[in-house]
């Protein structure tokens, strides 16, 4: 025990024998301290792995770490049993300068040699180097290793697009855009790959829907399993607390409206002035179930708007039934335009009062097959921060040991964090 944590401990090191008899001798002391030293130092694995790294010859170097370090070679025990080479004897006033300039030449050595290992791994690269000569037009993949949420990264593709090349900044540096109305981005040409095209666009938009194994569920058997609030939860929706007008511009939005297309209220009114575009709206006849679109050219913008007519009225109130219509043409209609990107309020939850978790488990289980991306903005400049909007699920089930410091909300009375 002694040994074993003066020499393999936290603070031992694994030093050689010298010091590590050193540091026993000022605590310890027995008979054959000195040999028990030495056959506890000869059979550490950790060291004698270390000293096979050292004395051994690296590729890049063309040396041993020891005699960079050193200026010699380790001694080893076959060393010891039959002998060394006879080497130079040096006097002990020279003994300095002479190691000294060893080490210099063993140094200039290894300069020479790691200079010359770069170079090689230099012409390797280089033969099946890219050379960037990717030209204002050309479509590109982008190589992006990032994890997707509610994927697993075995099955997940590394690979977007595809880009077009927008300007070449310089050698090794692009800035590309994502078709068909992405944003802008500055990449290094090593995370680029030539696109070879692809086939029509109807062609396309079949490879994107992928089908289900099964049948797809109709609204009676959707409300049948998730009226009860079963969640369904296929990493399609993802919520993030941020402003649904400060989003990427990728993001093409979409909310709901009622065919009358007042839009007096809620964020209905937030995006009649954003937007406008009410007589082209009314040009496409909206009736409840329909998708209305604003394009970008229509608008003079990066995104395209999508409203779902959930309702006749404004004051009415939308139905579960009217919801699943309206999504099942909305995804019809992105998947068209090969849009894979959505952002979205909290639809139908607001003002028109349904269950959000129901919608969202309408959303997971209608988009789930599409490679469809649905970003959920909930952010709401006046409500304070501080506002609980989670139940708490052990209060629901048992009691909660937390009482009143909860985190979580226990009741409708209970709005505010503590």
């Amino acid at each position: 025990e002694v040994l074993e944590e003066i020499h393999n401990g936290s603070t031992g090191g694994h030093l050689g024998v010298t010091k590590t008899l050193g540091k026993v001798r000022e605590r310890f002391y027995w008979v054959n301290c000195t040999t028990d030293v030495k056959e506890w130092c000869k059979k550490c694995v950790v060291c004698a792995a270390s000293n096979a790294y050292r004395s051994s010859v690296h590729e890049t170097t063309g040396q041993t770490p020891a005699s960079i370090v050193m200026g010699r070679e380790l001694r080893l025990p076959c060393d010891l049993k039959f002998g060394c080479t006879p080497g130079d004897d040096v006097a002990g006033e020279d003994y300095v300068s002479t190691l000294r300039q060893r080490m210099d030449d063993i140094h200039e050595r290894v300069r020479s040699n790691i200079q010359g290992a770069s170079d090689r791994m230099k012409e390797t690269y280089d033969i099946n180097a890219n050379d960037g000569r990717y030209q204002p037009g050309n479509q590109v993949w982008l190589y992006n290793p990032q994890r997707r949420r509610g994927l697993s990264p075995k099955l997940q593709s590394s690979w977007e697009g595809p880009y077009e090349v927008v300007t070449r900044i310089n050698d090794v540096v692009y800035r590309i855009q994502k078709l068909p109305r992405g944003k802008p981005r500055v990449v290094h040409f090593n995370r680029l790959a030539p696109f070879a095209g692809s086939n029509d666009e109807q062609a396309e938009a079949r490879v994107r829907h992928v089908s289900p194994p099964d049948s797809e569920l109709s609204f009676e058997e959707f409300m049948l399993l998730h009226s009860n609030g079963q969640k369904a939860r296929y990493g399609v929706t993802r919520e993030e607390p941020r402003d649904l007008f400060q989003t990427p511009a990728d993001f093409c939005l979409a909310h709901c409206v009622a065919a009358d297309l007042r839009m007096s209220r809620g964020i209905a009114l937030i995006f009649k002035k954003a937007f406008g575009q009410l007589e082209e709206l009314r040009r496409q006849r909206p009736e409840v179930g329909r998708v209305l679109q604003i394009t970008a050219a229509e608008q003079e913008k990066e995104r395209s708007v999508f409203y779902l007519v959930t309702k006749q009225l404004s004051h009415h109130k939308p139905t579960y039934q009217t919801v699943w219509d309206t999504l099942v043409e909305l995804r019809d209609v992105l998947l068209s335009q090969s849009i894979s990107s959505l952002a979205i309020p909290k639809i139908a939850s607001g003002l028109d009062g349904l269950d959000w978790r129901v919608i969202r488990s309408m959303l997971e289980v209608l988009f789930r097959f599409t490679g469809i991306e649905i970003l959920v903005c909930c952010y709401n400049p006046r409500r304070s921060l501080n506002e609980k909007t989670v139940d708490c699920f052990f209060y629901q089930t048992s009691r909660c040991k937390n009482g009143s410091f909860c985190r979580y909300r226990h009741g409708p009375e209970d709005d505010t964090i503590r």
